[in-house]
């Protein structure tokens, strides 16, 4: 058996002491803060209405994004197509 020899960690307790203490009564008043905010009541609603096409565009799309492994690239057509719905989405529509 090889003679090895335990060498002490000095220092080691520092890395167990606490680093600042007086961080968690900083953080207290900021979780209460937090706490006590009121979220924000008022919504923004929008009413968008689609055409039977771009329903079916719409799902079609949402197979896509659910099987990717299959993706075949669009014709510029339906790819022009995905881009108006992008928009009217965002809400530039023109």
């Amino acid at each position: 058996m090889s003679k090895f020899k335990r060498v002490s960690l000095v220092g080691s307790e520092e890395l167990f002491r606490p680093t600042r203490p007086e961080v968690v009564v900083e953080t207290d008043d900021a979780i209460t803060e937090v706490l006590d905010r009121k979220p924000p009541t008022e919504k923004l609603l929008r009413t968008l209405h689609f055409t039977p096409d771009e329903v079916e565009l719409l799902l079609e799309s949402i197979q896509v994004a659910k099987y990717p492994d299959k993706v075949r690239k669009p014709s510029l057509d339906r790819f022009e197509r995905l881009d108006a719905i992008r928009d009217k989405l965002q809400g530039s529509e023109s």
